[in-house]
């Protein structure tokens, strides 16, 4: 199966690390990753072995504190690449607010100067 990436350059939102874990729903399977390798406000990558189908959507959890339960950011998303380096997951362009704004400032606080790239992102969708 051919693999098309995006070159980082040309990336509509920053990556930035992130070691959280992450829990990908879809039907009747539950996959967990003991922690994410990069996000944006576009999409995460996750790593380990376990992969779902290109094409397949999915719901995806970011746990942010295993100590207390309800601290996580839900979202939904499309998984647009699986290969030796992890499995992306594009999120859903419909996202809830309160999901966008949890994503932002999870993103935020990885990464300061996003910032800048979400106000230019907000007055170019404006």
């Amino acid at each position: 199966m051919p693999v098309v990436s995006v070159p980082s350059d040309q990336r509509q939102f920053p990556r930035v690390p992130i070691a959280y874990r992450v829990k990908v729903v879809t039907g009747d399977q539950i996959l967990a990753f003991p922690a994410a390798i990069n996000i944006s406000l576009g999409g995460i990558l996750v790593g380990g072995t376990e992969r779902l189908p290109l094409g397949s959507a999915c719901g995806v959890a970011i746990l942010l504190e295993e100590a207390e339960a309800g601290k996580r950011i839900v979202t939904r998303g499309t998984v647009v690449r699986a290969d030796a380096d992890g499995m992306a997951i594009a999120f859903s362009r419909d996202l809830e607010p309160t999901s966008l704004d949890a994503l932002r400032a999870l993103i935020r606080s990885l990464n300061p100067e996003a910032d800048q790239v979400f106000e230019a992102d907000i007055k170019a969708c404006g």
